[in-house]
């Protein structure tokens, strides 16, 4: 728990001043056109112990928004002003021109919507800060994200530390949906829905949202105030907001679309199993059939086609052991290669297996051996020129009954810690909050 906060005791004159000034249209408090928005500037009582003066508020020549913290005869004011409509979920940014990294340990600029100003929820609900603040402590963490429930005592909260680095320009920013509140920090001048030189960023997303998270369209203020006392270091301070943007939540940002990714290369396709050997046979049988080819290799996925697989090789027969037995069949044809999908065609499947050896006779009267097995035809691959056909096998028969088969010939080409409050802490650590009454 942080003690050297504010007390939420001394919130109620604020919220009286606010919620009276915008609900009556006090004819002394003044008024500015910027971004679309018109935004009520304070005149009296605000965050802080500084009373808030209209004449530390302008627009210069760019249309930057500039808020002071000024010194005139010994009187220290400030400046705050809040939208006369109210915004609801979407995305909201600031872009930012002054030394938030280094500001004196009294001095706050706050970026909040904030309901207590119209009405809308007591004091430590409907709210979701940004602030750049030591809080009085000079070594103190000078960032802090606070977001405050619907209704009830939940509050979320993340203190940080961080550096601009030397710069002055920066980008801050919250999402709000129903759901969640994610709070960053960018350093340089961002556009809305960039992430480029990203400090820090947090996602608040609490059980229950639509009682731990504000669900109602808020007025949105902007200060630049004083803790518990004036400037330490006893000078003026200036920031200079160049702009804000609010992009209702459904109606999109401005980034652009990300580029299509480029089409992969296709695979290579797998090589075909070679053909299973044919099996022996029995004294006097007919000799095992050939082993079927492997399958032609699968082609490339689309891209560039991947190369067909090459065919199986043709299974050899075994010749069978008996007088005139007949010659084992011829392996089956080699599977043509599946072609590459959508790119360069695959190459065709390696043609034929070769017919099993005829038979051997045993004993001086074998019968005449068995015709060999033709050669199978080479599957046609894909687009690829188409294999040739394997020759027929040699059918003459010698005088001892041994037929002989010949394989076939082959043609194929080659190719910072968040924290959840209860009501203890949330009454402690009210901030934007006038001195003591």
């Amino acid at each position: 728990m942080d003690v050297n906060r504010p007390s939420g005791r001394v919130a109620i004159g604020l919220v009286a001043a606010v919620a009276g000034a915008l609900a009556s249209g006090d004819a002394e408090a003044a008024t500015i056109n910027w971004k679309g928005h018109t935004w009520q500037v304070t005149s009296g009582g605000m965050a802080g112990v500084c009373q808030g003066s209209p004449a530390n508020v302008t627009i210069d020549a760019n249309g930057y928004l500039h808020f002071r913290i000024s010194n005139a005869g010994g009187t220290w004011t400030a400046s705050e002003i809040f939208t006369t409509d109210k915004l609801a979920f979407g995305t909201y940014q600031w872009q930012v021109d002054g030394p938030i990294d280094t500001y004196d340990k009294n001095v706050v600029l706050g970026l909040f919507p904030y309901g207590p100003a119209a009405g809308i929820g007591g004091d430590g609900t409907n709210e979701i800060d940004i602030e750049y603040a030591r809080w009085g402590v000079a070594n103190g963490p000078n960032g802090d994200w606070t977001d405050y429930p619907a209704s009830g005592t939940t509050i979320g909260e993340l203190s940080y530390t961080f550096s601009l680095g030397g710069s002055t320009l920066s980008t801050s920013r919250f999402v709000w949906t129903k759901t969640s509140i994610t709070s960053s920090l960018l350093g340089g001048i961002q556009p809305v829905g960039g992430n480029g030189s990203l400090i820090k960023t947090w996602t608040y997303m609490p059980s229950n949202p639509t009682v731990n998270i504000p669900q109602q369209a808020l007025p949105l203020g902007m200060n630049l105030w004083c803790f518990d006392s004036p400037p330490s270091n006893g000078q003026p301070v200036e920031i200079v907001v160049r702009d804000f943007t609010f992009v209702p939540e459904g109606t999109g940002g401005a980034g652009g679309g990300g580029a299509g990714g480029a089409a992969g290369n296709g695979g290579a396709g797998g090589t075909a199993g070679a053909g299973g050997r044919g099996g022996g046979a029995a004294a006097g049988g007919r000799g095992g059939a050939g082993g079927n080819a492997g399958a032609g290799g699968a082609a490339g996925v689309a891209g560039v086609a991947g190369v067909a697989g090459v065919a199986g090789v043709g299974g050899t027969g075994i010749a069978g052991m008996s007088g005139g037995g007949r010659g084992g069949g011829g392996g089956a044809a080699g599977a043509a290669g599946t072609t590459g999908a959508a790119g360069t065609t695959g190459t065709g499947g390696v043609a034929a297996g070769g017919g099993g050896a005829g038979g051997m006779a045993v004993g001086g009267n074998g019968g005449r051996g068995g015709d060999g097995a033709a050669g199978g035809s080479g599957a046609t691959g894909g687009s690829s020129p188409t294999g040739s056909g394997g020759a027929s096998g040699n059918v003459a028969g010698d005088g001892n009954g041994c037929g002989c088969s010949v394989r076939g010939a082959d043609d194929a080409g080659a190719v910072g810690i968040p924290v959840i409050l209860a009501v203890g802490v949330a009454a402690s650590r009210r901030r934007r909050r006038h001195g003591p009454l």
